[in-house]
């Protein structure tokens, strides 16, 4: 199996069909540069595959987001015999470590050419829900590495076997591009939360928003900040919430709306500590963890706020 890296860019052009010169051009960019071949039997040709430079990007979409890639497939001058239709199979993969690799997303396209060699230049989308673009940035360790797997058939193939063994696009996205469109993600990104739904009531939904900006900014690695929306959230629910402080109640005595309120008050102050400088926390700095476990709390504890 032949691997290469791949560079990710910024044009988004789908299906575009370039010349053979084009391919001859990209094939030869670069000294020593390897490109991946979908080979498949004599007569039925030999298919360049790599992923175009810099066109890996992040989207947000409904309720989920998706990466989107553009593969660069050079067709070679093949007789009728192959057809002139290829039919590519990719899955998108995160590497682990040093175990295996783990699936991020699939997806196919059909890609007609002409036998006389050209560039086509599909666009491949993949679905990715929040908690996988978490998994990743937390496992991140500066550039992103993903890997693209291809599989190619020649439906129409009249002679030899369709199929081609798959080959693997590595690609690498820089650490300043990459921090740079999970920003554009806006509030759409952040750690799984269990937030009550609908969240359509003013109270609710001002929760909802700080938490999910404190979601963007753990992103960002802002940890004092996110920190911060985290108070805010729950000084709304303070406010709104209706629940009864117990003062000096003995603890048998405590009502269970009182208790939620000394839940909530515990929340904010382990929130507040370390920004207000007490002499029990002032040299505490805020981990990712407690921030990500104290914005699920906060989530949860809106469950049952009134």
């Amino acid at each position: 199996m032949v691997q290469r890296y791949a560079a990710v860019w910024s044009e988004q052009s789908a299906g575009i069909a370039l010349p053979m010169a084009a391919m001859t051009v990209e094939r030869g960019r670069g000294k020593g540069a390897i490109v991946n071949q979908l080979r498949f039997e004599a007569g039925l040709g030999h298919y360049s595959v790599n992923v175009a430079p810099d066109s890996v990007w992040i989207f947000r979409g409904m309720g989920t987001h998706y990466f989107q890639v553009q593969l660069q497939i050079g067709i070679p001058e093949v007789g009728a015999g192959a057809g002139r239709l290829l039919c590519v199979e990719t899955t998108l993969y995160a590497p682990e470590g040093s175990g295996p690799r783990v699936p991020l997303a699939s997806t196919n396209a059909s890609v007609p050419f002409n036998p006389e060699g050209e560039v086509r230049m599909p666009t491949l989308q993949y679905l990715i829900t929040n908690a996988q673009l978490l998994a990743l940035e937390q496992r991140r360790v500066g550039d992103l590495r993903l890997e693209l797997q291809v599989r190619g058939f020649l439906p129409q193939a009249a002679t030899g076997f369709p199929g081609a063994p798959e080959v693997t696009e590595y690609i690498s996205i820089a650490e300043s591009r990459w921090r740079q469109q999970l920003a554009g993600l806006g509030r759409t990104l952040g750690a799984e939360m269990l937030i009550a739904f609908p969240d359509d009531d003013e109270p609710r939904r001002r929760v909802a928003d700080f938490l999910r900006e404190a979601q963007r900014l753990l992103g960002g690695s802002e940890i004092d900040s996110a920190m911060l929306q985290v108070r805010k959230a729950l000084e709304t629910i303070k406010n709104t919430s209706g629940w009864n402080w117990p003062g000096k109640k003995d603890k048998p005595d405590r009502t269970v709306d009182e208790r939620w309120a000394l839940i909530r008050a515990a929340m904010e102050d382990q929130a507040s500590g370390a920004m207000h400088v007490d002499p029990g926390t002032r040299d505490h700095v805020y981990t990712r963890a407690e921030v990500e476990t104290l914005i699920a709390m906060t989530a949860a504890l809106l469950c049952v706020t009134p």
